[in-house]
């Protein structure tokens, strides 16, 4: 059996009609922006693409899809597990693997002039190195980076609260009992 307190709760929202639920609306909209930026804050930052791509979209008047734009958004957040490498060092799809593992081997160094011998042996010791990662991948797999479940996780905390609040002010906004 339902408390008194709820039973005028819930009168006084059917009272409220479409104003309550477009303030509930509202503060969803907000909530959404809100894990957007909270996901963001979580993902890992190199180039900052698939942080940039994180966005909020609407799928209907009250729901929200949020997560990131880009293909590898899952792969980041589940990790690899081990037996797959990476592609060939020579396959176009390498190319994100490679510019990453330049920007770590040659950090703080200045590079070679192109065609001279001393680019050569650096592209010889990043094709290398990128033989060691793929050997490694292959072997023990991705450690995942999760920043969509600690989100979400958070989010599920703090979205009750927040809706029970929006409406309880738009009742003492609009006269209704709260």
């Amino acid at each position: 059996m339902a408390s008194p307190k709820t039973i005028v709760l819930t009168q006084a929202m059917e009272a409220a009609g479409d104003g309550l639920y477009s303030a509930l609306v509202d503060e969803l909209a907000r909530l959404a922006q809100e894990a957007v930026r909270l996901m963001k804050q979580r993902a890992p930052k190199w180039r900052s693409t698939l942080t940039n791509s994180i966005h909020a979209a609407k799928v209907s008047e009250a729901e929200w899809s949020i997560g990131p734009g880009v293909e590898y958004g899952r792969a980041v957040e589940e990790g690899r597990k081990p037996g797959k490498g990476l592609p060939r060092w020579t396959d176009p799809e390498a190319a994100d693997i490679k510019a990453w593992l330049t920007s770590k081997v040659f950090a703080g160094r200045r590079r070679a002039r192109r065609n001279s011998k001393a680019a050569v042996r650096e592209n010889l010791e990043l094709r290398d190195r990128y033989e060691g990662l793929a050997w490694h991948v292959r072997r023990f797999g991705i450690k995942p980076h999760p920043y969509a479940a600690p989100t979400a996780e958070a989010m599920r905390s703090i979205f009750p609260a927040r809706m029970a609040l929006a409406a309880r002010r738009y009742m003492a906004q609009n006269g209704g009992a709260a």
